[in-house]
């Protein structure tokens, strides 16, 4: 008895052609295994505003990713006959048990394609190779690259010398206008004092031991 493997090589882009508001009309282009069949096509629906990426081992349903407040969930899976046609990405309806809820209004949004392959009770699943970070956390810092640093850095020291000679510039200045200011005041002329005038006592002052006698001169 031959045991299947896990598919290879990794399954096609999904090739987006529209999308109108909650729906979105994609192509699936067909995928090739050469570990087994192709028994299933699976479509992932990735909310990329919350995290970039998904992780496989927690890929459920829509009602399984909204208890557990994922961003990311199984939206359909299709019969190979299926991806003959275009396929509309928030439909409503129910593919294979999985519903295929109408997409948020946004236009951050990642699908992806999942192949299964079954043969004998034995199941092997695998999903496109996600070229995106997986961000668990979005409130985790980014990793800064060296020449990012670096430029913040020079920015900063630009700054700060641009500080200093605003600042030398304006103390220069001032000084400049105070040795204005101390030589044009010693280039002033003197200003002269007001004469000083004696006033020369010419009034008639008698002296004490001249009395006149002005009974006598009545006489």
């Amino acid at each position: 008895e031959t045991l299947i493997g896990t598919p290879d090589p990794s399954p096609p882009d999904i090739v987006i052609k529209e999308r109108k508001g909650d729906k979105m009309l994609v192509y699936i282009p067909e995928a090739k295994n050469v570990n087994g069949p192709v028994s299933m096509y699976r479509i992932v629906v990735s909310i990329e505003l919350f995290q970039q990426g998904y992780i496989a081992d927690t890929l459920g349903d829509y009602t399984y990713a909204t208890d557990q407040r994922l961003p990311y969930y199984i939206t359909a899976e299709l019969d190979p006959d299926d991806i003959k046609t275009d396929f509309i990405i928030g439909d409503k309806r129910t593919y294979n048990g999985f519903y295929n809820a109408p997409l948020p209004l946004t236009n951050d949004i990642d699908v992806s394609l999942g192949v299964v392959s079954e043969k004998n009770h034995v199941k092997k699943i695998r999903y496109a190779d996600s070229t995106k970070k997986i961000i668990l956390n979005i409130n985790e810092p980014e990793e800064v690259s060296p020449l990012v640093v670096a430029l913040g850095a020079a920015i900063a020291i630009g700054v700060v010398l641009l500080l200093i000679g605003v600042g030398l510039l304006i103390i220069l200045r001032k000084k400049i206008q105070l040795a204005r200011m101390q030589r044009g005041s010693q280039s002033m002329p003197l200003s002269l004092s007001e004469p000083c005038i004696e006033i020369e006592n010419s009034g008639f002052m008698q002296d004490e031991d001249v009395r006149i006698d002005y009974y006598g001169n009545l006489k």
